[in-house]
């Protein structure tokens, strides 16, 4: 059995009858009947019952359905194949949170070195306006933290990320150590990142005092992560942010440090609606995102 054959039996299937079907393939009549009648002595079964009435027998209901499936899967590879040798084109329109901003350049970097004819448009927002866009199909993808909802999702998730605190650079000058506990930190005025519906960052730091029975000091909550890094640089307070939200702009004036009795993680990830049909820059830039954190991997071994 081979593609050949398969694609004159759902020419035979679509069409009705044999007739029709060779006429659709632009050969005669007699040849296509003999290649149904080989595919079934070939397979020991009777594909479709001719005497009578014409009728699609359930082997033949079932070679179909894969027949459709295997050309289909022949015709979008030949396709990729083409728009890699001819170039592929058009625009891709992505999504990027400040959590997920670190891990893109080198993505799109290599992307635009394979394809360079791809026009890219980014949006940067937090996680729930990056949500929205996707919903609303303004963007294929979009580099984020996870939402508590992912039925709705195909989700990639890049290496977890820890939890960190940020103080001011003269304050970590004074406390002379590289670590420290949440009751410690709880000693400083905290500047709390505002919830958000759909994500759980806010909720997560709230419990991660309630599991120690601290109750939070805070004395000012945004939902802007950057504006409360300005903040902790004017020494307002600390805050407590996963480590790939920390600008390395602030670099010089706040200065981040692990939380000694904290494990838990966020999770980066790239997100995609699970019903959308993508386009093939949107495919293309996954798999080459997949190739790149493979060789990440590969390096850290």
């Amino acid at each position: 059995m081979n593609s050949r054959q398969l694609k004159y039996f759902k020419t035979i299937v679509d069409e009705g009858n044999i007739t029709h079907a060779a006429e659709k393939l632009h050969m005669a009549q007699p040849p296509l009947s003999q290649q149904l009648k080989k595919l079934e002595e070939e397979l020991g079964t009777t594909l479709i019952k001719r005497k009578n009435e014409w009728s699609i027998t359930e082997t033949g209901r079932l070679l179909y359905q894969h027949a459709k499936r295997i050309l289909h899967e022949e015709e979008y590879i030949i396709q990729e194949i083409k728009d890699i040798e001819g170039g592929l084109k058009g625009t891709l329109s992505i999504g990027v949170s400040s959590s997920c901003a670190k891990f893109l350049p080198k993505i799109i970097s290599a992307y635009r070195e394979k394809y360079p004819n791809v026009f890219i448009r980014v949006y940067k927002g937090d996680s729930s306006y990056l949500e929205s866009l996707l919903v609303d199909e303004k963007v294929e993808l979009a580099l984020m933290l996870l939402p508590t909802n992912l039925t709705p999702y195909e989700v990639k998730k890049f290496n977890p990320e820890p939890f960190l605190v940020v103080m001011p650079s003269t304050w970590y000058e004074t406390l002379n150590k590289d670590s420290i506990t949440l009751k410690e930190a709880n000693e400083y005025p905290i500047l709390m990142l505002g919830s958000m519906e759909g994500y759980s960052i806010h909720e997560n730091i709230l419990n991660f005092f309630s599991l120690f029975q601290l109750v939070p000091n805070i004395v000012l909550e945004c939902k802007d992560i950057f504006s409360i890094l300005n903040f902790v640089s004017e020494e307002i307070g600390i805050a407590i942010l996963p480590q790939s939200e920390i600008y390395e702009i602030f670099s010089n004036k706040v200065k981040a440090i692990e939380i000694e009795d904290l494990t838990q993680f966020v999770e980066p990830s790239v997100v995609s609606l699970k019903y959308s049909h993508q386009s093939k820059a949107a495919r293309f830039f996954l798999n080459m995102m997949d190739l790149i954190m493979f060789e990440e991997k590969q390096e850290e071994v």
